[in-house]
């Protein structure tokens, strides 16, 4: 089975000059290819250069992902890859998420040894959900972003030094 990160590379690498790609990240053209279907993993360093070469946030999601264990973004198969694909399903991850809010707020406050197995299930499903959303947002301004012509690399860096951790 292919990763994550070779599945996006594969998808960024469509109707793009493979040989550039790879003479930007110092990499031969059959190591990019191993990346690409997943024969191969390559470091950090050589991921980061792919997402920066291919300015690619999905694909820097998805390194970050592999290399960090930190949230990427949400792809559905069911689904159209647009733009108001993506809104819709954002909004929806967070209606879920909210549903859950009220219910979720009274079982944290609830001591442990005194929560009932269904406020411990609700407590699971909170993060779940809250997990979900994250990415569904994620993959939301990537679209509106590209569907803007708006460069969100730039503005990660920017809220990244303005108030980034």
């Amino acid at each position: 089975m292919q990763n994550k990160f070779a599945e996006q590379l594969t998808l960024d690498l469509a109707g793009v000059v493979r040989r550039d790609v790879a003479q930007k990240v110092h990499i031969s053209d059959g190591q990019l290819t191993r990346l690409a279907n997943g024969q191969r993993t390559g470091d950090k360093g050589m991921r980061a250069g792919l997402a920066h070469a291919l300015h690619s946030t999905l694909l820097a999601f998805s390194g970050a992902r592999k290399d960090y264990g930190v949230l990427s973004f949400l792809k559905s198969s069911r689904r159209y890859d647009d733009v108001m694909a993506t809104l819709f399903q954002q909004r929806k991850e967070e209606d879920d998420r909210r549903a859950l809010e009220e219910s979720f707020d009274e079982a944290m406050t609830t001591k442990p040894e005194a929560r009932s197995s269904q406020q411990t299930l609700l407590i699971r499903d909170y993060f779940r959900e809250y997990a979900e959303e994250i990415m569904s947002e994620n993959t939301d301004i990537v679209a509106k972003a590209k569907y803007a012509g708006v460069d969100i690399h730039g503005v990660f860096d920017e809220a990244n030094a303005r108030v980034g951790g």
